[in-house]
């Protein structure tokens, strides 16, 4: 079931709709939402699980956290169909207000001085999926989650030696999975000496523990925290991989 603005109607006739997913048209669309989720949840005894949106819904988050108790399972911000002037804004509130335990899912646009100085999760999941020039070090020092993908980052080789620097101190220390795509092809593998970064041919199969998606690792580079929990790290010019084995 879902609601649509009645703008939606115009020079079109409104016809009886025998599908399973009937759609309600309303002059406010914020409201309608509000009153299918409403009659939905109430009707099924349920919490809402999981937040899709766009700048438009914003709204959403501060209503979901005081409609109910329960933290949300996941939220998802998408790009919007039209130019939005207020994008850093928007993703700075999402970031820090937006409340979730299993994923965080992006797809967003951001100018290129966005900033964000704030801590993510704990959460199982953050997918980036474009547009991760954004993320810095601190960034992904501030990250709590088991597995994090960037995609479009801008991160240096000194960027990754300092964070394998802080997750070898026993930071970071959920992190099971970490891929990062470069915006462009200019990744340079130059570990520093003291990260005790040992080349190998060695062959693993990761297994992440929440979903049990396999990876498997041939070659590449091993790495040991001071704790003795060991990963292994492949990468190229346009690409950084790594998984833990707890």
């Amino acid at each position: 079931m879902s609601a649509k603005h009645i703008s939606e109607l115009q020079g079109h006739e409104l016809k009886q709709n025998n599908e399973k997913c009937p759609v309600i048209y309303f002059e406010d669309l914020r409201l309608g939402t509000a009153m299918i989720v409403d009659y939905v949840t109430g009707l099924f005894r349920l919490d809402v699980f999981a937040v899709v949106m766009d700048s438009n819904g914003i709204w959403a988050i501060d209503w979901v956290n005081n409609r109910q108790e329960k933290m949300l399972g996941g939220v998802q911000l998408i790009k919007s169909l039209k130019y939005n002037s207020n994008a850093d804004e928007t993703l700075d509130y999402v970031l820090r207000n937006a409340r979730f335990s299993l994923y965080f899912n992006l797809d967003y646009n951001v100018s290129d001085n966005f900033k964000f100085d704030g801590k993510l999760g704990p959460m199982k999941q953050l997918w980036i999926r474009s547009n991760g020039h954004w993320v810095t070090c601190d960034n992904l020092m501030n990250f709590d989650g088991l597995a994090i993908r960037i995609q479009g980052s801008k991160l240096s080789i000194s960027d990754f030696n300092a964070f394998l620097r802080h997750w070898r101190a026993g930071a970071s220390a959920r992190l099971e999975y970490l891929y990062v795509s470069f915006e462009q092809e200019t990744f340079i593998e130059r570990f520093d000496d003291d990260l005790e970064v040992v080349e190998t041919d060695e062959e693993k199969v990761f297994r992440r523990s929440f979903d049990g998606h396999e990876t498997v690792f041939t070659g590449g580079y091993s790495i040991q925290r001071t704790d003795g929990v060991e990963a292994m790290i492949q990468c190229s010019p346009r690409w950084f991989l790594m998984g833990v084995w707890h």
